[in-house]
């Protein structure tokens, strides 16, 4: 047999002509999950190799303690999926029973569905440099840009407080001016990974605007000696915050459960790469064609609510559409809302501007609330320390030349204004799952496609079934 099944590295024994369905799902068509796979592996005989694998859980005195074990599946000597075997069921007469899985659902652990601002992410020093840039062992933590702010005290505006959050003049910060520390992007995503245990990698890191973004808030650091890190961090659980910054500059996710990485880069990048593999020769004739009924855009933020320049929607935070196509049969909408927004800018200025109570000791308002927003920090810009929703060429706005519509989701709307499904079944074999990559576009017959999902029978007697998405 060719088909090899490794618990922890060794090779387990398997029952006689076995058959093991295998199912791909890409990861990068959902925007609000994470899609894992599981599939149903044949219970591995009770024999004493398998028995000494499974340290013996068949026997009652071996206690409750099972584990999440690695599992490799092996064809012909081609890996064809790696992950977790999660034991179920055993016993001495029909063996060890379980599934497979990726677990992607849990690859951040215990973290997965705590919020940010729970975690334990320690406490910086409170300091206040002229650059209003922070460090922690040579990576910039916190910065302390002005912005604009004359409602953060709710009208009761103590002595000496000008309107503005991290007050700055003649080269240093104001102490009458509430000082609210905002983290570097970057620097929070490396305390995650850290905290669970990941490995963070990919384009989003290295990019000259991306990599600056900060996470704006209004909680004032009042009296305090030091930064409580998640205390100024949004609302969102730690996956949630992967997911809703993915969909700001339309990020691709690319997880290895086993190894605790995840790359993330550009999407929009691999959706412009060339097409690399002719699958015409694999193709079985006949297929299924569904028509997508929703081929435009709608790109939405979550506005915050109490900040008074955002209640009435302004045209720089307004949603995208896509344009009308002719077909009126394919004019519904494919809607995105994220969870962050951003600020508006003054015109007289040039700084970010809000108008909404602060988080702060002062006069009762320490359970006032931000939604998640995100900035570029600039550094300090004609003697202010700036952060603001443009930086280089890209914009937090949806709309304008350097709009994320514009620079983050143009192919993606492209390619939905000419959508449809395909289902179709091609004549594979190992070394074509094994080299499966669902961020390349596969050539059919003049066409060409992305993979969404594919499912294949072990050993490979018969056309595996695969559902495409036209680009």
């Amino acid at each position: 047999m060719n088909y090899e099944i490794r618990i922890n590295g060794e090779s387990v024994d398997l029952p006689p002509a076995v058959a093991v369905k295998l199912d791909y799902q890409s990861p990068f068509w959902l925007y609000d999950t994470i899609p894992g796979s599981q599939d149903n592996l044949p219970a591995f005989p009770p024999t004493d190799k398998n028995k000494r694998i499974f340290s013996y859980f068949h026997e009652p005195q071996s206690g409750g303690r099972i584990r999440e074990y690695e599992c490799q599946q092996f064809f012909g000597g081609e890996l064809m999926k790696e992950g977790y075997f999660l034991l179920t069921e055993a016993d001495e007469v029909n063996g060890f029973k379980g599934v497979f899985s990726d677990l992607l659902g849990l690859f951040w652990g215990d973290y997965q569905k705590v919020l940010l601002s729970e975690l334990e992410l320690g406490k910086l020093p409170l300091s206040e440099p002229a650059s209003g840039e922070v460090y922690q062992g040579g990576q910039l933590a916190y910065v302390l840009p002005t912005i604009l702010n004359a409602d953060f005290y709710g009208g009761n505006n103590p002595a000496g407080f000008e309107g503005r959050m991290n007050e700055y003049k003649n080269g240093a910060y104001v102490s009458t001016s509430p000082r609210v520390p905002m983290f570097m992007v970057s620097f929070i995503l490396n305390k995650i990974a850290q905290l669970t245990g990941t490995t963070l990698e990919g384009e989003f890191f290295q990019h000259p605007s991306w990599s600056r973004l900060i996470l704006y808030n209004a909680r004032a650091t009042d009296a305090a000696s030091g930064v409580l890190v998640s205390g100024h961090l949004p609302e969102l659980t730690v996956e949630g915050f992967f997911l809703e910054l993915r969909k700001i500059p339309n990020l691709a996710f690319v997880f290895d459960s086993v190894r605790k990485r995840l790359r993330i880069d550009f999407w929009e990048n691999k959706l412009g790469l060339p097409v690399e593999l002719d699958w015409s020769s694999k193709a079985v004739k006949a297929e299924s064609k569904t028509a997508e009924r929703n081929a435009r855009l709608q790109l939405a933020f979550e506005l915050d609510g109490n900040d008074a320049l955002q209640k009435d929607k302004p045209a720089d935070v307004a949603d995208y559409f896509s344009p009308l196509l002719g077909d009126d049969g394919r004019n519904g909408l494919a809607k995105i809302t994220c969870k962050f927004s951003t600020l508006l800018v003054d015109p007289d200025t040039g700084l970010a501007i809000t108008r909404q109570k602060g988080n702060t000791s002062v006069y009762g308002q320490g359970s006032e609330k931000t939604s998640p927003r995100l900035l570029f920090w600039h550094g300090l810009v004609d003697g202010r320390p700036r952060a603001l929703p443009s930086h280089g060429s890209v914009s937090l706005f949806w709309h304008g030349v350097n709009g994320l519509a514009a620079k983050s989701w143009s192919k993606t709307e492209a390619i939905r204004q000419n959508w449809f499904y395909l289902k179709k079944d091609f004549i594979i074999n190992e070394a074509d799952l094994s080299t499966l990559d669902f961020s390349r576009k596969i050539h059919v017959n003049g066409m060409n496609y992305f993979i969404v999902s594919l499912s294949v029978t072990l050993p490979i007697k018969q056309p595996a079934a695969a559902l495409l998405v036209s680009c």
